[in-house]
């Protein structure tokens, strides 16, 4: 696997977590509301990672 689909890989991963944490982020449910903050940092570390790749090339 080349380091451009791993990348592409942690961008999907990425643009699906934050996706899945805004809907919960946004939901009335006060308790969702602190899990979608909890996708959404979890999946940055995701975008990190690709953008470290990114520099390191």
């Amino acid at each position: 696997m080349s380091k451009d689909q791993i990348r592409n890989i942690l961008n999907l991963i990425f643009m699906i977590g934050a996706i899945v944490g805004l809907i919960f982020f946004f939901s009335k449910n006060e308790e969702r509301h602190t899990l979608g903050l909890y996708i959404i940092l979890f999946s940055m570390c995701f975008k990190i990672a690709e953008s470290s790749m990114r520099m390191i090339k």
